[in-house]
Protein backbone atom coordinates (compact mmCIF):
# COMPACT_ATOMS: atom_id res chain seq x y z
CA UNK A 1 0.00 0.00 0.00
CA UNK A 2 2.84 2.54 0.97
CA UNK A 3 4.70 1.91 -2.96
CA UNK A 4 1.07 2.21 -4.21
CA UNK A 5 0.73 5.78 -2.23
CA UNK A 6 4.39 6.91 -3.58
CA UNK A 7 3.56 5.64 -7.42
CA UNK A 8 0.15 7.50 -6.97
CA UNK A 9 1.89 10.74 -5.76
CA UNK A 10 4.55 10.50 -8.80
CA UNK A 11 1.96 10.52 -10.77
CA UNK A 12 -0.13 13.44 -9.39
CA UNK A 13 3.22 15.98 -8.81
CA UNK A 14 3.70 15.08 -12.78
CA UNK A 15 0.22 15.78 -14.44
CA UNK A 16 -0.35 18.80 -12.14
CA UNK A 17 3.07 20.43 -13.59
CA UNK A 18 5.59 19.96 -11.27
CA UNK A 19 8.95 19.01 -12.03
CA UNK A 20 10.07 15.40 -12.61
CA UNK A 21 12.87 15.60 -10.34
CA UNK A 22 11.10 17.38 -7.48
CA UNK A 23 7.76 15.06 -7.74
CA UNK A 24 10.36 11.80 -7.82
CA UNK A 25 12.17 13.86 -4.85
CA UNK A 26 8.14 14.75 -2.84
CA UNK A 27 7.27 10.75 -3.94
CA UNK A 28 10.25 9.35 -2.41
CA UNK A 29 9.71 11.22 0.94
CA UNK A 30 6.48 9.99 0.94
CA UNK A 31 7.38 6.85 0.97
CA UNK A 32 10.30 7.43 3.83
CA UNK A 33 6.97 9.39 5.94
CA UNK A 34 4.87 6.55 5.84
CA UNK A 35 7.19 3.88 6.22
CA UNK A 36 9.37 5.83 9.75
CA UNK A 37 6.97 8.48 10.71
CA UNK A 38 7.33 12.25 9.77
CA UNK A 39 10.16 12.73 12.63
CA UNK A 40 12.36 9.69 11.96
CA UNK A 41 13.61 10.40 7.87
CA UNK A 42 16.21 8.65 7.73
CA UNK A 43 18.47 11.74 5.94
CA UNK A 44 22.03 10.23 6.93
CA UNK A 45 20.88 7.31 4.54
CA UNK A 46 18.97 9.49 1.75
CA UNK A 47 22.32 11.45 1.79
CA UNK A 48 24.57 8.89 1.84
CA UNK A 49 22.19 7.39 -1.25
CA UNK A 50 22.54 10.26 -3.09
CA UNK A 51 26.46 11.06 -2.80
CA UNK A 52 26.97 6.95 -3.43
CA UNK A 53 24.98 7.37 -6.63
CA UNK A 54 26.84 10.31 -7.96
CA UNK A 55 30.45 8.70 -6.52
CA UNK A 56 31.65 7.54 -10.06
CA UNK A 57 34.37 8.33 -12.44
CA UNK A 58 32.43 7.81 -15.44
CA UNK A 59 29.90 10.37 -14.77
CA UNK A 60 33.02 12.65 -15.64
CA UNK A 61 32.15 12.19 -19.20
CA UNK A 62 29.02 13.67 -19.15
CA UNK A 63 30.25 17.71 -18.42
CA UNK A 64 32.76 17.07 -20.69
CA UNK A 65 30.15 15.94 -23.58
CA UNK A 66 28.67 18.55 -22.99
CA UNK A 67 31.15 20.94 -23.59
CA UNK A 68 32.22 19.28 -26.21
CA UNK A 69 28.72 19.95 -27.89
CA UNK A 70 28.65 23.28 -26.80
CA UNK A 71 32.11 24.47 -27.92
CA UNK A 72 31.16 23.04 -31.13
CA UNK A 73 28.20 24.87 -31.61
CA UNK A 74 29.60 28.02 -30.75
CA UNK A 75 32.42 27.93 -32.67
CA UNK A 76 30.50 27.98 -36.00
CA UNK A 77 31.92 24.75 -36.73
CA UNK A 78 28.38 23.95 -37.84
CA UNK A 79 28.79 25.98 -41.16
CA UNK A 80 31.92 24.16 -42.34
CA UNK A 81 29.77 20.57 -41.71
CA UNK A 82 27.14 22.03 -43.89
CA UNK A 83 29.33 22.92 -46.59
CA UNK A 84 30.81 19.57 -46.63
CA UNK A 85 27.62 17.54 -46.13
CA UNK A 86 25.94 19.39 -49.01
CA UNK A 87 28.97 18.93 -52.06
CA UNK A 88 28.62 15.36 -50.75
CA UNK A 89 24.93 14.41 -51.45
CA UNK A 90 23.67 17.64 -52.04
CA UNK A 91 22.53 16.21 -55.60
CA UNK A 92 20.69 13.11 -54.33
CA UNK A 93 17.01 12.78 -54.29
CA UNK A 94 15.87 15.15 -51.97
CA UNK A 95 18.70 17.15 -52.07
CA UNK A 96 19.10 19.73 -48.90
CA UNK A 97 16.91 17.36 -47.14
CA UNK A 98 19.79 14.75 -47.52
CA UNK A 99 22.04 17.32 -46.82
CA UNK A 100 20.45 17.38 -43.72
CA UNK A 101 21.01 14.28 -42.69
CA UNK A 102 24.36 13.41 -43.38
CA UNK A 103 25.51 16.78 -41.25
CA UNK A 104 23.53 15.21 -38.67
CA UNK A 105 25.32 12.37 -38.67
CA UNK A 106 28.83 14.33 -38.98
CA UNK A 107 27.39 16.78 -35.65
CA UNK A 108 26.48 13.58 -33.89
CA UNK A 109 29.92 12.45 -33.34
CA UNK A 110 30.58 15.69 -31.52
CA UNK A 111 27.36 17.16 -29.44
CA UNK A 112 25.42 13.56 -27.81
CA UNK A 113 22.36 15.67 -27.62
CA UNK A 114 19.46 15.59 -29.48
CA UNK A 115 18.54 19.35 -28.54
CA UNK A 116 21.77 20.77 -29.22
CA UNK A 117 22.19 19.68 -32.33
CA UNK A 118 18.13 21.06 -33.30
CA UNK A 119 19.19 24.19 -31.51
CA UNK A 120 23.28 24.74 -33.26
CA UNK A 121 22.74 22.78 -36.25
CA UNK A 122 19.59 23.33 -36.90
CA UNK A 123 19.58 26.55 -37.14
CA UNK A 124 21.76 26.30 -40.08
CA UNK A 125 19.81 23.60 -41.77
CA UNK A 126 16.61 25.47 -41.84
CA UNK A 127 17.85 28.57 -42.91
CA UNK A 128 19.77 26.97 -46.04
CA UNK A 129 16.92 24.72 -47.30
CA UNK A 130 14.23 28.08 -46.69
CA UNK A 131 16.97 29.93 -49.22
CA UNK A 132 16.64 27.06 -51.46
CA UNK A 133 12.94 27.38 -51.50
CA UNK A 134 11.69 24.21 -50.00
CA UNK A 135 8.91 24.54 -47.98
CA UNK A 136 9.00 25.58 -44.35
CA UNK A 137 7.41 22.90 -42.98
CA UNK A 138 9.55 19.93 -44.39
CA UNK A 139 13.23 22.51 -43.55
CA UNK A 140 11.73 22.13 -39.82
CA UNK A 141 10.89 18.31 -39.73
CA UNK A 142 13.58 16.29 -41.30
CA UNK A 143 15.85 18.88 -38.61
CA UNK A 144 13.84 17.63 -35.97
CA UNK A 145 14.02 13.76 -36.86
CA UNK A 146 17.73 14.15 -38.14
CA UNK A 147 18.76 15.74 -34.62
CA UNK A 148 17.56 12.56 -33.11
CA UNK A 149 20.67 10.75 -34.38
CA UNK A 150 22.67 12.69 -31.80
CA UNK A 151 22.33 10.31 -28.59
CA UNK A 152 22.94 7.50 -30.56
CA UNK A 153 26.28 8.10 -32.27
CA UNK A 154 28.75 7.96 -29.92
CA UNK A 155 29.38 10.48 -27.69
CA UNK A 156 25.82 10.39 -25.86
CA UNK A 157 24.92 11.95 -22.47
CA UNK A 158 21.81 9.11 -22.48
CA UNK A 159 24.45 6.09 -23.16
CA UNK A 160 26.71 6.98 -20.29
CA UNK A 161 23.46 7.03 -17.60
CA UNK A 162 22.06 4.36 -18.82
CA UNK A 163 25.20 2.19 -18.54
CA UNK A 164 25.63 3.90 -14.97
CA UNK A 165 22.27 2.86 -14.07
CA UNK A 166 22.27 -0.77 -15.62
CA UNK A 167 25.81 -1.77 -14.78
CA UNK A 168 26.94 -2.44 -18.71
CA UNK A 169 30.31 -1.00 -19.82
CA UNK A 170 30.00 2.80 -20.96
CA UNK A 171 32.76 1.82 -24.12
CA UNK A 172 30.96 -0.95 -25.41
CA UNK A 173 27.29 0.97 -25.23
CA UNK A 174 28.79 3.91 -27.08
CA UNK A 175 30.35 1.85 -29.87
CA UNK A 176 27.08 -0.06 -29.78
CA UNK A 177 25.07 2.87 -30.67
CA UNK A 178 27.54 3.29 -34.15
CA UNK A 179 25.20 1.00 -36.78
CA UNK A 180 21.65 1.72 -35.53
CA UNK A 181 22.58 5.67 -35.90
CA UNK A 182 23.93 5.00 -39.39
CA UNK A 183 20.62 2.51 -40.06
CA UNK A 184 18.60 5.60 -38.76
CA UNK A 185 20.44 8.16 -41.42
CA UNK A 186 19.68 5.32 -44.24
CA UNK A 187 15.54 4.94 -43.19
CA UNK A 188 15.42 8.98 -42.85
CA UNK A 189 17.19 9.51 -46.21
CA UNK A 190 14.70 6.85 -47.94
CA UNK A 191 12.19 8.68 -46.50
CA UNK A 192 13.05 12.17 -47.68
CA UNK A 193 13.86 10.60 -51.14
CA UNK A 194 10.13 9.62 -51.41
CA UNK A 195 8.61 12.66 -49.97
CA UNK A 196 11.03 14.30 -52.74
CA UNK A 197 9.35 12.09 -55.23
CA UNK A 198 6.10 13.31 -54.17
CA UNK A 199 6.71 16.77 -53.81
CA UNK A 200 9.26 17.38 -56.35
CA UNK A 201 11.39 19.21 -54.38
CA UNK A 202 14.41 20.56 -56.09
CA UNK A 203 18.18 19.06 -55.92
CA UNK A 204 21.38 20.64 -55.80
CA UNK A 205 23.42 20.49 -59.05
CA UNK A 206 26.33 17.59 -58.40
CA UNK A 207 29.65 19.36 -56.59
CA UNK A 208 32.45 19.50 -58.68
CA UNK A 209 35.45 17.46 -57.12
CA UNK A 210 37.78 20.42 -56.26
CA UNK A 211 34.41 21.68 -54.73
CA UNK A 212 34.47 18.85 -52.49
CA UNK A 213 37.79 19.04 -51.86
CA UNK A 214 37.69 22.49 -50.55
CA UNK A 215 35.01 21.71 -48.16
CA UNK A 216 36.43 18.70 -47.20
CA UNK A 217 39.59 20.87 -46.26
CA UNK A 218 37.75 23.63 -44.17
CA UNK A 219 35.88 20.69 -42.22
CA UNK A 220 38.67 18.47 -42.12
CA UNK A 221 39.51 19.49 -38.82
CA UNK A 222 35.92 19.68 -37.19
CA UNK A 223 34.98 16.06 -38.49
CA UNK A 224 38.49 14.95 -36.55
CA UNK A 225 36.74 14.98 -33.48
CA UNK A 226 33.92 12.15 -33.49
CA UNK A 227 37.12 10.41 -35.05
CA UNK A 228 39.15 10.81 -32.07
CA UNK A 229 36.48 10.34 -29.78
CA UNK A 230 35.01 7.09 -31.41
CA UNK A 231 38.77 6.05 -32.90
CA UNK A 232 40.17 6.31 -29.38
CA UNK A 233 37.80 3.90 -27.57
CA UNK A 234 37.44 1.66 -30.36
CA UNK A 235 41.34 0.99 -30.09
CA UNK A 236 41.11 1.08 -26.42
CA UNK A 237 43.62 3.73 -26.38
CA UNK A 238 41.61 5.40 -23.76
CA UNK A 239 38.22 4.89 -21.77
CA UNK A 240 34.86 7.19 -22.35
CA UNK A 241 35.61 9.09 -19.75
CA UNK A 242 38.96 10.13 -21.01
CA UNK A 243 37.85 10.57 -24.73
CA UNK A 244 35.45 13.12 -23.62
CA UNK A 245 38.46 14.96 -21.58
CA UNK A 246 40.36 14.67 -24.94
CA UNK A 247 37.72 15.63 -27.06
CA UNK A 248 36.73 18.65 -24.67
CA UNK A 249 40.78 19.75 -24.94
CA UNK A 250 40.91 19.43 -28.74
CA UNK A 251 37.40 21.32 -29.34
CA UNK A 252 38.40 23.94 -26.87
CA UNK A 253 42.11 24.01 -29.29
CA UNK A 254 40.22 24.43 -32.64
CA UNK A 255 38.14 27.09 -31.66
CA UNK A 256 40.02 29.02 -29.32
CA UNK A 257 43.60 28.94 -31.02
CA UNK A 258 43.18 27.94 -34.46
CA UNK A 259 40.12 29.22 -35.23
CA UNK A 260 39.95 31.95 -32.84
CA UNK A 261 35.82 32.08 -33.32
CA UNK A 262 35.41 31.84 -29.44
CA UNK A 263 37.27 34.40 -27.30
CA UNK A 264 38.47 33.86 -23.11
CA UNK A 265 35.62 35.54 -21.88
CA UNK A 266 33.35 33.68 -24.10
CA UNK A 267 34.61 30.41 -23.45
CA UNK A 268 34.09 31.34 -19.49
CA UNK A 269 30.72 31.54 -20.61
CA UNK A 270 30.18 28.48 -22.23
CA UNK A 271 31.75 26.94 -19.11
CA UNK A 272 29.40 28.56 -16.72
CA UNK A 273 26.71 27.49 -19.39
CA UNK A 274 28.17 23.32 -18.87
CA UNK A 275 28.43 23.68 -15.39
CA UNK A 276 24.73 24.88 -14.81
CA UNK A 277 23.47 22.36 -17.29
CA UNK A 278 25.51 19.41 -15.77
CA UNK A 279 24.23 20.24 -12.13
CA UNK A 280 21.00 19.96 -13.61
CA UNK A 281 21.55 16.26 -14.57
CA UNK A 282 23.59 15.44 -11.29
CA UNK A 283 20.66 16.84 -9.15
CA UNK A 284 18.34 14.59 -11.44
CA UNK A 285 20.42 11.40 -10.78
CA UNK A 286 20.96 11.91 -7.34
CA UNK A 287 16.93 12.64 -6.21
CA UNK A 288 16.60 9.22 -9.14
CA UNK A 289 19.25 6.99 -6.95
CA UNK A 290 17.19 7.46 -4.12
CA UNK A 291 13.87 6.58 -5.78
CA UNK A 292 15.41 4.08 -7.39
CA UNK A 293 16.81 2.64 -4.17
CA UNK A 294 13.22 2.14 -2.84
CA UNK A 295 11.95 0.40 -6.29
CA UNK A 296 14.51 -1.90 -5.46
CA UNK A 297 14.21 -2.43 -1.65
CA UNK A 298 10.55 -3.05 -1.62
CA UNK A 299 11.06 -5.59 -4.98
CA UNK A 300 9.66 -3.65 -7.01
CA UNK A 301 11.77 -4.52 -10.70
CA UNK A 302 11.33 -8.17 -9.42
CA UNK A 303 7.73 -8.10 -8.85
CA UNK A 304 7.26 -6.70 -12.00
CA UNK A 305 9.50 -8.87 -13.94
CA UNK A 306 7.58 -12.28 -12.25
CA UNK A 307 3.79 -10.27 -13.00
CA UNK A 308 4.73 -9.87 -16.68
CA UNK A 309 6.40 -13.64 -17.37
CA UNK A 310 3.69 -15.05 -15.36
CA UNK A 311 1.80 -13.31 -18.42
CA UNK A 312 4.50 -14.37 -21.05
CA UNK A 313 7.79 -15.12 -20.98
CA UNK A 314 7.98 -14.81 -25.02
CA UNK A 315 11.61 -12.31 -25.65
CA UNK A 316 9.50 -10.62 -28.31
CA UNK A 317 5.80 -10.10 -26.47
CA UNK A 318 8.08 -8.81 -23.14
CA UNK A 319 9.99 -6.45 -25.73
CA UNK A 320 6.86 -5.21 -27.25
CA UNK A 321 5.21 -4.44 -24.10
CA UNK A 322 8.18 -2.56 -23.05
CA UNK A 323 8.92 -0.53 -26.46
CA UNK A 324 5.51 0.34 -25.67
CA UNK A 325 6.13 1.88 -22.58
CA UNK A 326 9.07 3.74 -23.14
CA UNK A 327 7.41 5.53 -26.09
CA UNK A 328 4.65 6.82 -23.65
CA UNK A 329 7.17 7.68 -20.89
CA UNK A 330 9.34 9.36 -23.62
CA UNK A 331 6.13 11.72 -24.24
CA UNK A 332 5.98 13.27 -21.05
CA UNK A 333 9.32 13.01 -19.97
CA UNK A 334 12.76 14.07 -20.79
CA UNK A 335 14.87 10.92 -21.88
CA UNK A 336 17.29 11.29 -18.70
CA UNK A 337 14.48 11.70 -16.29
CA UNK A 338 13.36 8.50 -18.00
CA UNK A 339 16.43 6.21 -18.43
CA UNK A 340 16.44 6.54 -14.51
CA UNK A 341 12.93 5.97 -13.16
CA UNK A 342 12.87 3.04 -16.19
CA UNK A 343 16.13 1.16 -16.42
CA UNK A 344 15.97 -0.46 -12.42
CA UNK A 345 12.72 -1.75 -13.39
CA UNK A 346 13.00 -3.24 -17.05
CA UNK A 347 16.45 -4.42 -17.32
CA UNK A 348 15.68 -7.32 -15.00
CA UNK A 349 12.32 -7.68 -16.69
CA UNK A 350 14.63 -8.38 -19.78
CA UNK A 351 17.09 -9.95 -18.41
CA UNK A 352 14.79 -12.72 -17.14
CA UNK A 353 13.47 -13.35 -20.74
CA UNK A 354 17.09 -13.74 -21.72
CA UNK A 355 17.47 -10.17 -23.37
CA UNK A 356 20.99 -8.59 -23.07
CA UNK A 357 20.74 -5.28 -21.15
CA UNK A 358 23.53 -3.37 -23.66
CA UNK A 359 21.17 -4.24 -26.73
CA UNK A 360 18.31 -3.29 -24.67
CA UNK A 361 19.75 -0.17 -23.80
CA UNK A 362 19.98 1.25 -27.47
CA UNK A 363 16.79 0.04 -27.97
CA UNK A 364 15.68 1.95 -24.98
CA UNK A 365 17.64 5.33 -25.89
CA UNK A 366 16.13 5.42 -29.43
CA UNK A 367 12.70 4.77 -28.60
CA UNK A 368 13.22 7.70 -26.13
CA UNK A 369 14.40 9.54 -28.52
CA UNK A 370 11.08 9.11 -30.68
CA UNK A 371 9.41 11.09 -27.58
CA UNK A 372 11.54 13.95 -28.13
CA UNK A 373 9.54 14.87 -31.10
CA UNK A 374 6.45 13.79 -30.53
CA UNK A 375 3.72 15.97 -28.22
CA UNK A 376 3.03 17.29 -25.41
CA UNK A 377 7.23 17.64 -24.35
CA UNK A 378 9.07 17.02 -26.62
CA UNK A 379 11.97 19.15 -26.14
CA UNK A 380 12.92 18.85 -29.58
CA UNK A 381 9.93 20.54 -31.14
CA UNK A 382 10.55 23.41 -28.84
CA UNK A 383 13.61 23.99 -30.05
CA UNK A 384 12.98 23.75 -33.68
CA UNK A 385 9.94 25.96 -33.75
CA UNK A 386 11.85 28.66 -32.15
CA UNK A 387 15.11 28.55 -34.55
CA UNK A 388 12.47 27.13 -37.68
CA UNK A 389 10.07 30.20 -36.81
CA UNK A 390 7.00 27.67 -37.18
CA UNK A 391 4.25 27.47 -35.35
CA UNK A 392 3.98 24.37 -32.83
CA UNK A 393 1.12 22.55 -34.30
CA UNK A 394 2.32 22.93 -37.88
CA UNK A 395 5.63 21.85 -36.55
CA UNK A 396 3.53 18.47 -35.23
CA UNK A 397 2.15 17.71 -38.37
CA UNK A 398 4.97 17.57 -39.98
CA UNK A 399 7.79 15.74 -38.23
CA UNK A 400 5.03 12.71 -37.33
CA UNK A 401 5.20 11.15 -40.73
CA UNK A 402 9.04 10.52 -39.55
CA UNK A 403 8.33 8.92 -37.07
CA UNK A 404 7.62 5.80 -38.82
CA UNK A 405 11.08 4.91 -40.48
CA UNK A 406 12.47 5.42 -37.17
CA UNK A 407 9.94 2.60 -35.74
CA UNK A 408 11.24 0.55 -38.69
CA UNK A 409 14.81 0.36 -37.33
CA UNK A 410 13.56 -0.05 -34.17
CA UNK A 411 11.58 -3.03 -35.11
CA UNK A 412 14.75 -4.46 -37.19
CA UNK A 413 17.01 -3.80 -34.02
CA UNK A 414 15.26 -5.79 -31.74
CA UNK A 415 15.07 -8.88 -34.47
CA UNK A 416 18.44 -8.37 -34.81
CA UNK A 417 20.02 -8.19 -32.01
CA UNK A 418 23.37 -8.74 -33.47
CA UNK A 419 23.12 -5.23 -35.18
CA UNK A 420 23.52 -3.56 -32.18
CA UNK A 421 26.43 -6.21 -30.48
CA UNK A 422 28.61 -6.68 -33.41
CA UNK A 423 30.88 -3.97 -33.07
CA UNK A 424 31.32 -4.12 -28.89
CA UNK A 425 31.82 -7.70 -29.72
CA UNK A 426 34.48 -7.49 -32.23
CA UNK A 427 36.38 -4.10 -30.90
CA UNK A 428 35.90 -4.57 -27.13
Amino acid sequence: MIMVIMLLTLVVALIIGIPAVFSMGIASLTYFVLDRGLFEIPDILIAQRTVFGLDSFTLLAIPLFLLVGKVMNESNVTTRLFDFAKALVGHLKGGMGQVNILASVIFAGMSGSATADAAGLGSVEIKAMNDANYPKKFSASITAASSLIGPIIPPSIPVVLYAIIAGVSVNKLLVAGIIPGILMAAALSIFVAIQATRNNFPTEARASLRKIARTAKKAFLPVLTPVILIGGVLTGVFTATEAAAVGALYAIILSTVIYRTISLSHLYQIFKSTMRDSAVIMVILGVANIFAWILIRERIPVTFANTITAITDNYYLVMGLCLIFLLLLGMFLSSIVSITIATPVLVPLIMEVGGDPLHFGIIMIVALMIGEITPPFGMVLFAITRVGELPYIELVRGVVPYIIPILIILIVLIVFPSLVTFLPDLFL
